[in-house]
């Protein structure tokens, strides 16, 4: 089978997602990647094409002129000739949908989130009306709509997606690539005082000011580091409190193996997302990562996150904004005794593997795409 995946801008760092199914369903499918901006700076196995030329003018400028090059990519992707285009973000849809309907193939569009809350609130720019137009394209041309979540799905209903079309897909993570170091290699790691870990985006919308307030309640009792590996609009308040608090340490923004190291040798990776302008975090593979390595996980309760864990078993929830809540389920982990914690850390482990791997989501898309195409022939 011929599979074009589209998507409107294309980073890798850090959009791994977009080829990491490809990549481990190539041998069963032919897969090309099409977006209107590219920068992929690993390597990949997958073809890739973009359509705004003029790469030394930079990633932003070029996404400027996206609209411009739409009819570039449609005829790009029908040039191609493919069985099923898979797009990834109902918004910046419009080549995908352009390109499904003049050539007669299905569309499956996987929905992550950030699509679905542009339609949480009337739009007042250009931008955001476009974002709706796109959403509309999506609504109607995809013969089906998968969300990453539950709470996703359920979120898009809501604003006006159609149940018929919507099943929920979860994006799973590669357990060979964030699996636990072996026992020696982590006794090692973990000498000295418990790494507390955020990997993120540093947002309102990620929750990072609460961590580092809850870090500052949390250091008066429990000795521990804060390590932050992310970049983002409030990196200024973060590197301030990392200068007013020892303990706390920005790492800026880190590659693959970089953030698999820091999972590994954590004693807790925390993700305090949490609302923002109507929007929640509508997975959080983040957790999953980290509990592939067999460290545990400490989260707001908010969104899609509690579908990425077992409340109790594989870490803890707590209630969205509560911030001794919070330092107290970040002590509750350090703290605990090392045959608890080990058991912790192995039935997070055991929970990826068997519900949240990388192999059973690309068996399910296969399935997807096996369904749609046939019911098109």
């Amino acid at each position: 089978m011929r599979v074009a995946l589209t998507k409107g801008t294309l980073r890798i760092p850090p959009t791994y997602f977009a080829l990491t199914h490809a990549q481990l369903m190539q041998s069963a499918h032919h897969f090309e990647m099409f977006s209107l901006v590219a920068d992929v700076r690993v390597e990949t196995s997958i073809p890739i094409h973009d359509y705004v030329p003029a790469v030394g003018l930079g990633f932003r400028r070029r996404e400027i002129v996206m609209p411009a090059f739409i009819p570039a990519m449609v005829s790009g992707l029908r040039k191609f000739r493919p069985d099923i285009i898979h797009q990834h973000f109902g918004t910046w849809s419009a080549p995908a949908t352009q390109a499904a309907r003049r050539s007669q193939v299905p569309l499956v569009t996987t929905l992550h989130g950030a699509d679905v809350f542009t339609l949480s609130s009337r739009p007042s720019t250009a931008m955001a009306r476009w974002h709706r137009f796109n959403m509309a394209g999506t609504s109607r041309q995809s013969d089906r709509l998968l969300a990453v979540s539950e709470f996703l799905a359920g979120a898009a209903v809501s604003a006006g997606l159609p149940s018929k079309k919507l099943e929920v897909h979860y994006q799973g993570v590669d357990t060979d690539y964030f699996k636990p170091l072996d026992e020696r290699l982590e006794e090692t790691t973990r000498e000295g005082l418990p790494v507390v870990l955020f990997v993120g985006g540093l947002s309102e919308g990620k929750g990072i000011r609460d961590l580092v307030m809850a870090s500052q309640i949390l250091s008066k009792t429990a000795r521990h580091r804060l390590v932050i590996a992310g970049d983002g609009q409030l990196k200024a308040e973060v590197l301030q409190a990392a200068w007013q608090f020892p303990h706390i340490e920005l790492v800026g923004s880190l590659n693959r193996h970089s953030v698999r190291d820091w999972m590994r040798s954590a004693r807790v990776l925390v993700v305090p997302s949490r609302e923002h302008r109507g929007a929640r975090e509508a997975a959080g593979l983040v957790a999953l990562e980290a509990a592939a390595c067999g460290t545990p996980v400490v989260a707001y309760d908010s969104g899609g996150l509690r579908e990425m864990m077992i409340p109790d078993s594989t870490g803890l929830l707590v209630q969205e904004g509560q911030l001794d809540e919070l330092a107290q389920a970040i002590r509750a982990i350090i703290e605990l005794p090392e045959h608890s914690y080990m058991g912790m850390g192995g039935t997070a482990r055991k929970f990826v593997e068997v519900e949240r791997s990388l192999s059973k989501s690309c068996r399910e898309l296969g399935e997807h795409y096996a369904d749609l195409t046939m019911r098109a022939s």
